[in-house]
């Protein structure tokens, strides 16, 4: 396991956690994020954010920011849980060793102007910097957004975990309410015939309206 694979594990079980709590709704609705290797997915995507450029790893970068952030909380001492021993499937950076609470409190330290990436962006005058701060704000819409998505399927799967706790059926070509209704026949003309009709009786109404503003000025 790399550090940047187990530091977006530790994101991932954070946003999208085991949830034996609603077991009683169906066995799909227990497991998580790591159960169908999202962390995975994730860096993937976030490597690949920059469509068209050189293969920039971005999700170290952003790894490493959310160590920063982590630390930026327990300096601010608004971490509530303290340091916990990282689960196997994590990294050892401070961030994976944060609770799930306080995951979440050092992901809203990398947005805004007080935020932990604000005070690194003040020291380096490089437009990139735009594209990693957008990115670090937007990492739980990602990890949710590739969650809720094909992404995860196993080989051989046609709906993925998201998709089946979600109840979504999946992409269709389309449903009867949208097919319109059935008509015996239609002319191919017909349409256009209407439209002619509608835009002769347009013209006279314009033509109408401008005869009557003229008798007026009169």
């Amino acid at each position: 396991m790399s550090y940047t694979q187990g530091t977006f594990a530790a994101l991932v079980d954070a946003i999208v956690p085991e949830t034996p709590g609603l077991a009683s709704r169906g066995e799909e609705h227990v497991p998580g994020g790591l159960d169908v290797s999202l962390e995975a997915a994730v860096v993937e995507r976030t490597n690949r954010f920059l469509e068209g450029e050189s293969r920039v790893p971005l999700a170290t970068v952003v790894a490493a920011l959310l160590d920063a952030a982590a630390v930026e909380l327990l300096l601010r001492r608004r971490a509530t849980d303290g340091l916990n021993a990282p689960a196997e499937a994590f990294s050892r950076g401070v961030f994976a060793r944060l609770s799930r609470r306080d995951r979440l409190r050092a992901l809203g330290l990398l947005e805004g102007e007080e935020g932990a990436f604000a005070r690194i962006a003040d020291r380096f005058d490089d437009a990139g910097l735009g594209v990693v701060t957008y990115l670090a704000g937007s990492l739980p819409v990602l990890v949710q957004f590739v969650y809720y998505s094909e992404a995860t399927a196993a080989a051989g799967e046609t709906r993925s975990l998201g998709w089946r706790q979600a109840d979504y059926p999946g992409p269709a070509e389309g449903y009867p309410v949208g097919m319109g209704y059935e008509i015996e026949a239609f002319e191919e003309n017909e349409y256009e015939s209407e439209m002619r009709k509608d835009d002769a009786g347009e013209s006279e109404d314009d033509a109408g309206g401008e005869h009557e503003s003229g008798g007026s000025e009169r």
